[in-house]
């Protein structure tokens, strides 16, 4: 008998893509991504009995600001606002552009930190609109409300933000993604894949009758899609402030162009800058895989 250390890499490789090709034909997805990590399956399982018992942490996020968490939401999605500079960094610039009584629409909004944000740092006149395609994703977010009593000032838009309305196909990414739901490609067959309503934000800010002074955009790679579906709204008289990361590497890596949503923000008249509030060039921007930006309206001249 061969003993599986002795095969060859390419008996090993063989031997792993037909048991993944079972495993898919056999298991239905989401069984399958609670498979496949063990320890992020035994984490989230933890934190969703911690919280059914009542154990959800009072955490103060920053100075003043103290939440209500689920577990996971802090295990996989807040605690990285404390942790990790880079995205310490964007969240207070964020909270410094923060304005009473303000309307932020939060595409690709996922756990929903910034439209919580928004809320408290706007006052209580302040509004959210926090739109994502994953049902996890959406049944947290529902939950942090609750646990933070926001009332009705948290709508949320169980969708995906695109440049035309009407459907769109997701994968459910899984425990080990905390939830998110993601394009499919070509590897994903029919049955892996969930229909989800595809609305573009101008279309949403009619149904609503609710314009953005904020708008932040958050979405792997499908930033310029949402800048086509909210050139209207880019475009109002009182235009809002967008706060986007630009995945530079997923787009160029799915055949896109990079530049594409620079170009629609530009087109815009709107003036791009870092997080660090400094300007930001173009080819700048572009020479990064990902990369925070603020885009701000441009001020017209004095008369």
């Amino acid at each position: 008998m061969v003993k599986p250390s002795d095969r060859n890499p390419w008996e090993r490789q063989l031997a792993d893509d037909v048991v993944r090709a079972l495993a898919r034909a056999v298991l239905p997805r989401q069984l399958r991504n609670w498979l496949r990590s063990p320890r992020a399956t035994a984490a989230w399982l933890q934190g969703t009995l911690a919280h059914l018992a009542g154990r959800n942490p009072v955490v103060e996020l920053r100075p003043g600001w103290r939440l209500r968490c689920h577990p996971v939401a802090l295990r996989t999605a807040y605690r990285v606002m404390l942790e990790d500079p880079a995205q310490v960094l964007e969240l207070d610039g964020f909270i410094a552009a923060c304005a009473p009584g303000m309307v932020l629409y939060d595409v690709g909004a996922h756990f929903g930190i910034f439209s919580l944000a928004a809320l408290h740092f706007g006052g209580p006149q302040a509004l959210a609109v926090a739109v994502d395609p994953s049902a996890a994703a959406a049944r947290m977010l529902r939950r942090m409300a609750r646990l933070n009593a926001t009332g009705d000032r948290l709508r949320i838009i169980r969708a995906a933000a695109v440049a035309v309305d009407g459907v769109t196909d997701v994968v459910d990414a899984g425990v080990v993604a905390a939830g998110y739901a993601v394009r499919p490609g070509a590897a994903h067959p029919a049955g892996e894949r969930t229909a989800v309503p595809a609305v573009t934000v101008d279309r949403l800010c009619a149904r609503l009758r609710l314009w953005p002074t904020h708008l932040k955009i958050d979405v792997e790679g499908f930033e310029s899609d949402v800048l086509r579906g909210a050139r209207a709204t880019l475009r109002e008289a009182d235009r809002p402030l967008v706060f986007i990361e630009l995945h530079n590497a997923i787009v160029g890596e799915g055949g896109g162009d990079p530049s594409a949503a620079i170009r629609e923000l530009l087109e815009a008249r709107y003036d791009l800058f870092d997080v660090h509030g400094a300007p930001a060039r173009a080819e700048n921007l572009l020479s990064h895989d990902l990369v925070r930006v603020v885009a701000r309206p441009h001020a017209a001249p004095a008369a």
